[in-house]
């Protein structure tokens, strides 16, 4: 099978994105893959805040993506561990592929910004109501998080996204006439909606392929870093504020080290 990895940015390009490239391409070499990076594709432009974010969905309407029989998209702030040679396709069976984030769904029930559990559920419900498709839930009860730093496509899933797929516009005019905070416009959301709504084969990738590192507020308030990685992390998704003007040395130590090891 011919596989691909693909990562793009729009704007001027910072030190993180440029090292998740450098990381990603001698990655895709290892496991004998197709590497592009694109500098500013700026595939939509008319979304509004998060249009950027729409970039990976180039996958699905664009034919230099057709004669790949599975892609990976992998945001910029997604590094590789060292050494790593298990191959991500290995594990791929279905359409798509995407990790959850199994941390939110019970985080979200205490934070009090615009990305909470009562938004979540306001989202939920308004696309049930749309489009009559109910969004997944764990064990708990609570709606499923998934993250779109990293995902999976089959050739045949790509055919069926370009046929399904809600137009993009459609869904973002659509959110906001339902009140909801702007979040739930961007790429995450929409990916997370159509799984169900174009009832696509998809499945949940072992999370070590996405494994997020980011800040947190304790009981106190205080800020804190939830670090996700254990044995099983291959991917590490570094979500830190100011992360993206990191040097190569400093992510690379937070991909790699302990959190007493970073030094930042």
């Amino acid at each position: 099978m011919k596989n691909l990895i693909y990562q793009y940015w729009d704007g001027d390009i910072n030190e993180g994105a440029k090292f998740s490239s450098k990381l990603m391409k001698a990655y895709a070499k290892q496991i004998e893959s197709d590497y592009i990076f694109e500098l500013n594709p700026k595939f939509r432009t008319d979304l509004g805040k998060y249009s950027p974010h729409y970039g990976q969905f180039k996958i699905v309407y664009d034919s230099l993506f057709n004669k790949y029989d599975r892609v990976l998209f992998a945001d910029t702030d997604v590094f590789p561990v060292e050494n790593l040679n298990k191959n991500i396709f290995d594990e791929f069976t279905s359409d798509v592929g995407i990790c959850t984030e199994p941390y939110q769904p019970k985080a979200r029930l205490k934070m009090k910004g615009s990305i909470n559990s009562k938004n979540d559920e306001k989202w939920a419900k308004a696309i049930e109501k749309k489009w009559k498709a109910k969004m997944p839930r764990g064990e708990d009860g609570l709606l499923k998080v998934y993250n779109s730093g990293v995902v999976l496509y089959s050739q045949k899933g790509i055919e069926q996204m370009r046929k399904r797929f809600v137009d993009f516009k459609k869904y973002v005019n659509y959110i906001k006439s339902c009140d909801l905070p702007v979040f739930y416009t961007c790429d995450q959301p929409y990916l997370h909606a159509m799984l169900k709504v174009c009832e696509l084969n998809y499945q949940e990738m072992e999370n070590g392929w996405n494994s997020y590192i980011h800040y947190i507020l304790d009981e106190n308030q205080n800020k804190k870093i939830n670090d996700t990685r254990n044995k099983n992390t291959k991917f590490v998704h570094i979500q830190l504020r100011g992360a993206d003007n990191f040097s190569e040395d400093v992510l690379w130590r937070i991909t790699n080290r302990s959190i007493a090891e970073w030094r930042i």
